[in-house]
Protein backbone atom coordinates (compact mmCIF):
# COMPACT_ATOMS: atom_id res chain seq x y z
CA UNK A 1 0.00 0.00 0.00
CA UNK A 2 1.17 3.52 -0.71
CA UNK A 3 2.68 5.50 2.12
CA UNK A 4 0.26 8.40 1.81
CA UNK A 5 2.28 10.47 -0.67
CA UNK A 6 -0.24 10.07 -3.51
CA UNK A 7 -3.92 10.75 -3.36
CA UNK A 8 -4.77 7.39 -4.98
CA UNK A 9 -5.25 4.20 -3.05
CA UNK A 10 -4.22 0.86 -4.54
CA UNK A 11 -7.00 -1.68 -4.32
CA UNK A 12 -5.97 -5.31 -4.77
CA UNK A 13 -8.90 -6.92 -6.54
CA UNK A 14 -9.14 -9.45 -9.35
CA UNK A 15 -6.64 -11.60 -11.20
CA UNK A 16 -2.93 -11.18 -10.58
CA UNK A 17 -1.78 -11.79 -14.17
CA UNK A 18 -0.53 -8.52 -15.69
CA UNK A 19 -2.60 -6.58 -18.19
CA UNK A 20 -1.19 -6.20 -21.69
CA UNK A 21 -0.05 -2.81 -22.97
CA UNK A 22 -3.07 -2.78 -25.30
CA UNK A 23 -5.46 -3.45 -22.42
CA UNK A 24 -3.87 -0.69 -20.34
CA UNK A 25 -4.10 1.76 -23.23
CA UNK A 26 -7.77 0.88 -23.79
CA UNK A 27 -8.41 1.33 -20.07
CA UNK A 28 -6.73 4.74 -19.96
CA UNK A 29 -8.53 5.86 -23.13
CA UNK A 30 -11.89 4.73 -21.78
CA UNK A 31 -11.31 6.51 -18.47
CA UNK A 32 -10.45 9.69 -20.40
CA UNK A 33 -13.82 9.44 -22.19
CA UNK A 34 -16.03 8.27 -19.33
CA UNK A 35 -14.24 9.57 -16.23
CA UNK A 36 -12.79 7.72 -13.26
CA UNK A 37 -16.13 7.44 -11.46
CA UNK A 38 -18.09 5.66 -14.21
CA UNK A 39 -16.61 2.15 -14.06
CA UNK A 40 -19.72 0.57 -15.64
CA UNK A 41 -19.08 2.47 -18.89
CA UNK A 42 -15.32 1.91 -18.72
CA UNK A 43 -15.77 -1.83 -18.22
CA UNK A 44 -18.24 -2.16 -21.09
CA UNK A 45 -16.12 -0.09 -23.47
CA UNK A 46 -12.93 -2.12 -23.08
CA UNK A 47 -14.37 -5.67 -23.04
CA UNK A 48 -14.04 -6.06 -26.85
CA UNK A 49 -10.28 -5.39 -26.57
CA UNK A 50 -9.40 -8.23 -24.20
CA UNK A 51 -6.59 -10.60 -24.98
CA UNK A 52 -7.58 -14.17 -25.92
CA UNK A 53 -8.15 -16.47 -22.97
CA UNK A 54 -9.10 -13.80 -20.43
CA UNK A 55 -11.76 -14.85 -17.90
CA UNK A 56 -15.23 -13.25 -18.24
CA UNK A 57 -14.69 -11.04 -15.18
CA UNK A 58 -11.30 -9.74 -16.34
CA UNK A 59 -12.76 -6.29 -17.03
CA UNK A 60 -15.07 -6.15 -14.02
CA UNK A 61 -15.73 -2.69 -12.62
CA UNK A 62 -13.62 -3.36 -9.52
CA UNK A 63 -10.75 -4.83 -11.50
CA UNK A 64 -10.76 -1.87 -13.92
CA UNK A 65 -10.69 0.58 -11.00
CA UNK A 66 -7.88 -1.37 -9.36
CA UNK A 67 -5.80 -1.52 -12.54
CA UNK A 68 -6.33 2.19 -13.19
CA UNK A 69 -5.21 2.97 -9.64
CA UNK A 70 -2.05 0.94 -10.23
CA UNK A 71 -1.42 2.82 -13.48
CA UNK A 72 -1.70 6.15 -11.68
CA UNK A 73 0.64 5.04 -8.91
CA UNK A 74 3.20 3.86 -11.47
CA UNK A 75 3.11 7.11 -13.46
CA UNK A 76 3.10 9.72 -10.69
CA UNK A 77 6.32 11.70 -10.51
CA UNK A 78 8.44 11.09 -7.42
CA UNK A 79 8.86 13.97 -4.98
Amino acid sequence: MASGIGKHKIVNVGPTEPWSIREKLCLASSVMRSGDQNWVSVSRAIKPFSEPGRPPDWFSQKHCASQYSELLEATEAPK
